[in-house]
């Protein structure tokens, strides 16, 4: 059942994402990119950006470009704080940013003037916007796989909830937006 459940994921994800893109261009990870500004839109170049993941407490630095963009390039699926730092500024936290695998995300901080032991917490999660490309996907884990109202049980039949997917019997036979057989890793 495991290895069942591990395939449909795999299968998921790489259905979702990858219907009308080129084989190959989805990954495990997901970069994390956005501006820093200042209250007047300047941007803020120099300041310091930390991004903690808050499952395993691993931190990922990078440091915003003239243009005040920064990139954090590999992150993993989960939920992160970030924290924005830079000379004259508060420090600004942002908190419960959900990152997907395989999707790029954006999130731009604007800091507030203040001495930098003053701080500014964002609650409840940034916006983060997906820039990069036009898909639209999420991260299913199994426990919402085996929470759905499925009358067989079979984690293979989600498969056939895929939009465009046309299936003339079992889920291994479909054929997703018109993509043939053999272009489907099932």
């Amino acid at each position: 059942m495991k290895r069942r459940l591990i395939r449909l994921l795999a299968i998921t994800s790489f259905l979702a994402l990858n219907s009308f893109v080129a084989f190959g261009q989805s990954g495990t990870t997901a970069p994390l990119s956005g501006s820093v500004l200042d209250p007047t839109g300047a941007v803020v170049s120099g300041a310091s950006v930390v991004v903690k993941n808050n499952a395993t407490g691993a931190e990922f630095r990078a440091t915003t470009m003239n243009n005040g963009a920064y990139t954090v390039p590999a992150l993993g699926a989960g939920t992160y704080t970030v924290t924005v730092e830079a000379q004259g500024f508060k420090k600004a936290v942002v908190q419960d940013v959900k990152i997907d695998a395989g999707v790029p995300s954006t999130a731009n901080v604007t800091l507030e003037v203040g001495a930098a032991s003053e701080s500014v917490v964002v609650q409840g999660g940034a916006e983060v916007l997906q820039t990069q490309s036009a898909n639209v996907s999420t991260t299913i884990i199994g426990r919402q796989i085996t929470e759905l109202p499925f009358t067989s049980r079979d984690a293979l039949d989600l498969v056939l909830l895929l939009p465009g997917t046309t299936s003339p019997g079992r889920p291994r036979q479909s054929s997703v937006n018109g993509l043939p057989k053999g272009a489907l890793n099932i």
